[in-house]
């Protein structure tokens, strides 16, 4: 069974504005076997909340809109159901004497605009508002399930778990279940290659994504019930961890950080950092992940060369003879890491990041990557593109999965 979600709100269509409705909603639908195919914003424009709904029915069983059922006049979700749906909107008295007695209730004042939240197409019925005052609306004509619910997170969820989530049980959906593997250390197309033919597993689906040196292959299972799905899913992570060995790092909601602390603290290890061009960001990472404390001794940022002499005992010779951007240093930064903060592994990462300070030995890109322990050590280099921000979260990725790939070694 398919869905189509649809927020409505022009706020919505602003840059920086997360639909935080529309990722919870298709998590639930998910989770009861409706995969959501595609989600749109729409302005506060009953036309196009019309024409919208109209393209979402047409090829979906089930549409969510969520939004535009407040009583001001920019709250348009009503007319445009009445436009896609070609029924009437009437006000419902009794709907209107039930927010009277809520507001009463509340010690607040009704005002007449209040009434226009009692206003719904001919045919369709209410989903009671378990925490707000204005009503969700409910059709389920043509074999397609359309629930219109406010967009305030709390009512929209309660008025969700209270009446669509029945609704869409008693249809008998099926159970969906899904899984990210999280990959590092391997291109994308490098993981396409090792795994392509496992995609045309019956009853399964594969997206692969990429993105600042990680890749994620979403595995999605169907199947009668969830122990079906369940088993189906771990037979394709089974066969596709065999084709990926050591490059799966996590599951889900794992970061780098998160696994390398894993491993940390299974062996009673710490790590140090010692940082140049990401000046910070990889302590950032590490400190993210709850508990840290109890691995991650600390970090030394390092931006300038005197810097890198005094904080983390770079020998000047090597930064006159190789230069700060240079797997010597990088070594170096790490042991100093490591010596100064009293750690069981050290890392240093020192590069440019651009846009400028890159020459033809050492383009814009270059970082180098050391892991100091009480052997040899490791030591990575890498070219990436010319985006600053970009290269600066490889390098983070780089370097924790360095120690990740030692720990595990």
């Amino acid at each position: 069974m398919s869905a189509v979600i649809v927020a409505v709100g022009s706020e919505l269509l602003r840059a920086g504005r997360r639909d935080t409705n529309a990722e919870w909603l298709a998590a639930e639908l998910l989770g009861l076997g409706v995969v959501t195919t595609w989600r749109a914003a729409v302005e506060d424009d009953a036309r196009r909340i019309a024409a919208i709904v109209r393209l979402a029915r047409a090829g979906s069983e089930v549409v969510l809109l969520t939004g535009g059922l407040g009583p001001t006049e920019d709250d348009r979700t009503r007319d445009g159901l009445a436009l896609a749906l070609d029924r009437p909107l009437s006000r419902d008295p009794d709907m209107v004497a039930a927010i009277e007695r809520l507001f009463a209730a509340r010690g607040r004042p009704f005002r007449p605009v209040q009434a226009r939240q009692a206003e719904r197409p001919a045919g369709t019925s209410w989903i009671p508002n378990p925490v707000g005052t204005a009503p969700g609306i409910l059709d389920e004509a043509d074999g397609c399930l359309l629930a219109a619910l406010p967009g305030v997170p709390a009512e929209m969820r309660a008025m969700f778990e209270a009446t669509v989530r029945p609704r869409l049980r008693s249809r008998g959906t099926g159970a969906i279940a899904q899984r990210t593997l999280r990959i590092a250390g391997r291109p994308e197309a490098s993981v396409e290659e090792a795994v392509r033919d496992l995609y045309a597993t019956p009853l399964t689906d594969t997206t692969i994504l990429a993105g600042s040196g990680l890749v994620d292959l979403v595995l999605t299972a169907t199947g009668r019930d969830r122990s079906e799905a369940v088993a189906r899913l771990e037979a394709l992570e089974g066969a596709m961890r065999v084709r990926l060995t050591a490059d799966v790092f996590g599951v889900d909601g794992d970061t780098l950080a998160s696994a390398v602390g894993r491993l940390l603290a299974a062996r009673g290890a710490t790590v140090a950092v010692a940082e140049s061009c990401t000046g910070g960001g990889l302590g950032e990472a590490i400190t993210e992940v709850p508990g840290a404390s109890a691995w991650f001794r600390g970090g030394l940022v390092c931006y300038a060369n005197d810097l890198k002499s005094s904080l983390a005992d770079v020998p000047e010779e090597t930064l006159g003879a190789f230069g700060a951007v240079s797997e010597e240093t990088a070594r170096a930064l790490a042991a100093g890491a490591r010596r100064r903060c009293g750690a069981t592994f050290g890392l240093g990462i020192t590069g440019i990041a651009g846009p400028t300070g890159g020459t033809p030995g050492k383009p814009v890109g270059t970082v180098h990557v050391a892991l100091a322990d009480d052997g040899p050590g490791r030591a990575v280099r890498f070219v990436g593109p010319p985006d600053r921000a970009l290269v600066r979260r490889i390098a983070i990725v780089v370097a924790l999965d360095t120690l990740r790939r030692r720990l595990q070694s």
